[in-house]
């Protein structure tokens, strides 16, 4: 069989999969090994998707199609005891896209948690950094079709897939009304090669969010991940099964990460070849909302906005003809000084949505539209078995550094057994 032949197989199996989860409980989603004081708990996630996309042709008529699987993964959780938590994640992602059928599985979580009191967890190993809403939600449970993934822009050598490795403490306080995390990491290490942080400082990035009614936070897995939105299957049809709104402030910081170099430069290794170091910063303020609208709870409205502010230092030429403004990146590196939004809102009845989501971006200290984006995307969800079974259809365009809007269709099936 050929690999598209196969991988339109691959994608056909899982709508099929979804078949078969109708009989299925949403909450019964993966496999339990032990009892509630010491248990393992063994998941699969699977995404399917198909896209259709102009393939460059002025008239806009020749396309092009992709079916691939965006996430396969294997989760593993659970407790020791009541005061020692675990998660750990596999992922292979993309996998047949562009016809790379290479197998590429690495682990993406890793963590043990010390669950002392709901005022304090500690984790410890690769988490998600806690830096915005948006950024340390579960691909599970995400509202829209995929990640605002345009303005999460971390430090290039910070993170694996936004994971970075350290100790985090978090909780919450003041009757659940406000929830902290604390995380010293990694980040850049530097190195011979890698004139960044030379001094070999932590990256810290802290967390603070007002929970006006309940929180989302808590011990364990399920509080260590937040929600796109939250659902529960119910006789009388799929509910919000909690009012959530919450309103939060990020910092992302580590020394000495912007790096210009001396002019006639070009062996990192130097001492000469830095001019001057500045420190990377970044800031981000969101507000996140799921809402029953009735007292059924069948009506929701969900949705969030995550601001973002990075400094990752001048990428202007600092005189005519100079190109040494900063360290290590050209154009389409990603991580651009300025400032964004990443938004998305939807409206549910049952197990049926709709949703529309923005995200724009634009590079403050660069000549010229490289780093800027701007993204329009609307779609409809069937949330069939909740977070379990789910199929997503989503249209909209992107434009990025100042090039024209590349319109695409994305239809996703989404399995968690």
């Amino acid at each position: 069989m050929r690999p598209r032949s196969a991988l339109r197989a691959a994608w056909a199996t899982v709508l099929l999969l979804g078949v078969t989860l109708t009989a299925t409980r949403a909450s019964a989603a993966g496999f339990r090994i032990g009892n509630d004081d010491k248990h393992l708990r063994v998941s699969m996630l699977l995404q399917g998707w198909g896209s259709l996309t102009p393939e460059g042709a002025p008239d806009g008529k020749s396309l092009s199609t992709e079916l691939y699987l965006r996430r396969m993964r294997l989760l593993f959780f659970g407790r020791v005891t009541k005061w020692v938590h675990f998660f750990v994640e596999t992922d292979s992602p993309n996998f047949g896209k562009n016809g790379d059928t290479d197998v590429n599985m690495f682990i993406q979580d890793a963590w043990v948690e010390i669950n002392i009191h709901p005022a304090f967890q500690i984790d410890i190993g690769m988490v998600l950094a806690p830096f915005s809403h948006h950024g340390m939600q579960g691909a599970v449970s995400l509202h829209s079709l995929d990640y605002h993934s345009a303005l999460i822009k971390y430090p290039r050598g910070s993170h694996k897939v936004w994971r970075d490795w350290g100790v985090m403490v978090r909780g919450l306080v003041l009757k659940r009304h406000i929830g902290y995390r604390l995380a010293l990491l990694n980040g850049v290490h530097g190195g011979a090669a890698d004139p960044r942080n030379h001094q070999d400082w932590p990256r810290l990035t802290a967390r603070i969010t007002l929970n006006v009614f309940e929180s989302e936070s808590g011990p364990g897995t399920g509080g260590f991940f937040w929600d796109g939105l939250y659902l529960k299957k119910t006789r009388r049809g799929m509910i919000s099964p909690r009012r959530v709104l919450s309103f939060g402030v990020s910092a992302d910081w580590q020394r000495d990460l912007n790096v210009t170099r001396r002019l006639g430069e070009s062996d990192p290794s130097l001492d000469t070849f830095v001019d001057f170091r500045q420190d990377y910063f970044a800031l981000a303020a969101d507000a996140f909302f799921d809402l029953p609208l009735t007292p059924s709870r069948l009506f929701g409205l969900s949705g969030q906005v995550n601001f973002y502010y990075y400094d990752h230092g001048n990428r202007r030429p600092l005189a005519d003809g100079d190109s040494r403004s900063f360290y290590g990146l050209g154009p389409g590196g990603g991580e651009y000084t300025g400032y964004g939004l990443s938004s998305e809102v939807g409206f549910r009845y049952d197990q049926w949505a709709c949703v529309v989501s923005v995200d724009w971006f634009e590079a403050t200290k660069i000549d010229g539209p490289d780093g800027d984006h701007l993204a329009v995307y609307g779609g409809f969800n069937w949330w069939w078995r909740g977070h379990a079974t789910t199929f997503k259809l989503q249209a909209g365009a992107a434009r990025t550094a100042g090039g024209n809007f590349t319109p695409l269709v994305i239809l996703q099936a989404q399995l968690l057994l």
